[in-house]
């Protein structure tokens, strides 16, 4: 793309950006693209999200009325039929890439902050190392943001040349909270500056920290660890025994309605016949099987939910296992479905 096509694309997305507020932006959007290390003009990367999900309700909404005869599921006429679906998956579509660019940004940020978690005490080690070897702490601090510390390493490189100027080293530490969305952070930070100012044993104060630190992450991994027969337990009823339980009911349903079928006929015919399946039943085999992929599907997000506060205490950390989940339980559900209609299908 030449310059003057991005240039006019990127005016373009700032023009569509001022749909949203400029309070909402600034309050609601801006902090968590900071968060998520954007380095591009925030008000075009919004623009450029909101011309995705655009594009992406025209697709939803052209499909059906493309390929309309595809759609014919539902009990309407040839031309409402169509642009009925076409609306509601026009706002479905939307509503995933919605879902998709929150999604992804969501895990960019955690991702971030767990990468600086990870390595945080080896960062303090090293700069309580460098202290006691007798630097200055902004010394240490710039001499220890070594490039496989990653995001953190980039963020003490900005706090470090703007406490070159007119901010304190303090003040400057304390803009890795606005980067950088980790509790475990702005904890050590506030309490480095909290030392910085009442003196005292700066390098052992941060060798403490930085074991402390190392013993939470632990007892963190063998929790993790402790919980994954839970989770195996979860992933085996949603993917195997759910779909197993849904696959007998709807057999069950074909051969209630099978032999409802044949003593229909027999009456028909004059032979009578008494029998307690004589009543006809309300819940026939298509409506089970199309109710089956609605519950599989709440199942999938929910299981994911559940994983993610097991394993990482965050709900929402789950969401990204709901479409493997979603995808293993309707291939199975499929699969037993024909082994059980080969089976006792009548």
């Amino acid at each position: 793309m030449s310059k003057t096509a991005s240039g006019t694309y990127e005016r373009v997305c700032k023009t569509v950006c001022e749909i949203v507020p400029q309070e909402r932006r600034v309050a609601k959007v801006f902090p968590k693209l900071k968060y998520a290390g954007i380095k591009e003009n925030f008000d075009v990367w919004i623009g450029k999200r909101m011309i995705l999900v655009f594009f992406a309700g025209v697709i939803g909404f052209l499909l059906p009325l493309a390929l309309g005869r595809y759609f014919a599921f539902l009990d309407f006429s040839a031309f409402v039929m169509p642009l009925f679906e076409a609306i509601g998956l026009g706002i479905a579509f939307a509503l995933a890439a919605v879902l998709a660019v929150y999604l992804h940004l969501y895990y960019t940020i955690e991702g971030r902050a767990s990468m600086v978690e990870a390595i945080l005490p080896d960062f303090l080690m090293l700069v309580a190392s460098n202290i006691s070897a007798g630097m200055t702490p902004f010394s240490a601090f710039r001499e220890g943001a070594r490039k496989e510390f990653g995001p953190l390493s980039e963020e003490i490189k900005i706090a470090s040349a703007k406490s070159l100027g007119t901010k304190s080293f303090g003040l400057a530490l304390k803009q890795l909270t606005v980067k950088i969305n980790s509790k475990i952070l702005r904890e050590t930070v506030s309490f480095f500056a909290q030392s910085l100012k009442s003196g005292g044993k700066l390098s052992k104060l941060l060798e403490t920290s930085a074991l402390d630190l190392r013993r939470t992450q632990e007892m963190k991994k063998d929790l993790a660890s402790s919980t994954r027969m839970y989770i195996m337990f979860v992933a085996f009823v949603i993917v195997i025994a759910t779909p197993l339980l849904l696959g007998v009911s709807i057999q069950f349903l074909e051969m209630i309605s099978t032999v409802q079928g044949e003593q229909l006929s027999q009456g028909s015919q004059g032979i009578s016949s008494v029998t307690f399946l004589s009543s006809e039943l309300n819940v026939k085999p298509a409506f089970m099987l199309n109710l089956s992929y609605i519950l599989l599907t709440g199942n999938a997000i929910l299981a994911s939910l559940f994983i993610g506060v097991i394993g990482g205490g965050k709900a929402k950390m789950g969401l990204r296992y709901t479409p493997a989940i979603l995808i293993s339980s309707i291939i199975v559900f499929v699969f037993l479905e024909q082994i059980l209609n080969s089976m006792f299908g009548i």
